[in-house]
């Protein structure tokens, strides 16, 4: 057991299960959004609904921005889960995490699985989906093998 936390011959469990471990974290990220875009689009009070409530909210143009919320949770959670263009929908889906965490949470530690669902969403757009995804970034090619 002791083996997985210690490095022998330059090779350390960090690197070793680096791509496991954002496989997980877009599998977990991606479940929530899916769960969540699904229900604004398609569940019972729909996008018409999620738009009521952003008016409440104040929020500028909320049946738009109901629509744009909805549809980066939903598609934006397919992605994620398959690894195609993760970098940029994790950079949305931060953003959207964000907007809730400041409008409808107002802070800690009410808005603590917002901003956990930020932190998530902000690691893999900075680290890119790992070589289990669909689409694996082209520009980066070159750095897979060198170590963080």
């Amino acid at each position: 057991m002791l083996k997985y936390f210690q490095c022998e011959n330059g090779t350390c469990p960090d690197k070793a299960w680096r791509d496991e471990a954002l496989l997980l974290l877009r599998i977990v990220l991606a479940t929530v959004f899916i769960m969540h875009g699904y229900d604004k689009l398609f569940g019972p009070a729909g996008v018409a609904g999620f738009a009521g409530f952003l008016t409440k909210l104040g929020v500028w143009q909320p049946m738009i921005m109901a629509w744009v919320v909805s549809l980066v949770e939903f598609i934006g959670g397919i992605g994620v889960l398959l690894g195609v263009f993760t970098r940029p929908l994790t950079l949305l889906i931060a953003i959207d995490m964000a907007f809730a965490f400041y409008l409808t949470k107002k802070g800690l530690p009410k808005g603590d699985i917002d901003f956990a669902l930020f932190g998530i969403a902000v690691a893999l757009a900075l680290a890119g989906s790992g070589k289990y995804a669909l689409l694996k970034s082209k520009c980066c090619k070159e750095n897979q093998n060198k170590p963080i």
